[in-house]
C-alpha cells in the first residue's frame, strides 16, 4: 500500500477477496468478525443488528451484489 487510505468500496472488496470460497463459510466468518468488532466497540445487540440491516439494504440498493457477481473490482 502507498499509505493512502482506501475508500469504503475498495476496502469491502479487498475484505471479500480474502474470504473463503464457500459462500456460507464466508458469511459465518464475517458474522463472527462483525460480532467481535461490535463487542469491542461496546455496541449493544440491537444497535449492531440495526446497523447490519441498514448495511444490507444500502448495499443491495446500490447494486453491490451485481457488481460482486460480475467480478468488477
Amino acid at each position: 500500500m502507498n499509505g493512502e487510505p482506501m475508500n469504503a468500496t475498495k476496502t469491502v472488496s479487498a475484505i471479500c477477496a480474502l474470504m473463503p470460497d464457500d459462500p456460507q463459510a464466508a458469511v459465518n466468518l464475517a458474522m463472527v468478525a462483525c460480532a467481535a468488532l461490535a463487542i469491542k466497540a461496546g455496541l449493544d445487540d440491537d444497535s449492531t443488528l440495526d446497523g447490519l440491516r441498514a448495511a444490507l439494504v444500502s448495499m443491495r440498493g446500490n447494486g453491490f451484489a451485481e457488481i460482486h457477481r460480475k467480478g468488477v473490482h
